[in-house]
């Protein structure tokens, strides 16, 4: 019997939770990352998961942000997803007020923002990438991004004949930089996917502690 191909699937943290889990579907945030890569590509055995991520820091609207996040990588600690972790940092920007309103002279009123920036995903997702490649860890490779920073290491592997599939986060009006770079499959994420590739609300570690949903997740 002929063996199945293998992929290895590589996931941009950052850019899954704003494009789709912070709003669109927030009641998939317990999201079992290597179930979820299975059903992506159900014909091909999933080597490897590896997501690419940073550990949240407690903010004033929100103080149990880091906690949930730890909660949640300490499920996916139980599969076999790797996680690598990268740096939020924390850029001033001035932005106009909502709703906008004018100064005396007739000029926009500004606030200063603190934005938080990830550090270091998108050059750690491409090391990966490349050094996975050239290792003959698998074939084909995904990429789960909308991020067009990505798309040079991805060229790079499709012109020395890699298969490198793109996971879209933004549907069909993914970053067309990747269609230059070589990409041949570009995989949309359904709503069934993320439904079915849930984790229990209460699941156990190898040590056998008990790790519960955060109760502030629908």
């Amino acid at each position: 019997m002929r063996s199945r191909r293998t992929i290895a699937v590589y996931i941009d943290g950052f850019a899954l939770y704003k494009a789709l889990l912070q709003h669109t579907y927030p009641q998939y945030k317990w999201l079992d990352l290597e179930a979820f890569s299975r059903r992506l590509f159900p014909h091909r055995d999933a080597t490897q998961v590896k997501y690419f991520s940073a550990q949240l820091k407690p903010r004033t609207n929100d103080p149990g942000v880091g906690q949930r996040q730890q909660i949640f990588w300490r499920a996916l600690r139980t599969t076999n997803v790797e996680i690598i972790e990268g740096k939020f940092s924390f850029v001033k920007q001035r932005l106009p007020i909502h709703p906008e309103q004018l100064d005396a002279k007739g000029k926009v009123i500004t606030t200063l923002i603190k934005r938080p920036e990830e550090k270091g995903t998108d050059v750690a997702l491409a090391s990966h990438l490349i050094l996975d490649a050239l290792d003959g860890l698998a074939d084909p490779y995904a990429v789960l991004t909308n991020d067009s920073d990505l798309a040079p290491p991805v060229e790079m592997l499709t012109q020395r004949g890699h298969d490198v599939a793109l996971v879209s986060v933004a549907g069909a009006s993914y970053n067309k930089a990747f269609d230059v770079a070589g990409i041949r499959t570009v995989r949309q994420i359904r709503r069934g996917t993320l439904h079915a590739s849930q984790f229990p609300a209460t699941l156990v570690d190898g040590e056998g502690r008990t790790i519960r949903k955060p109760p502030s997740w629908p």
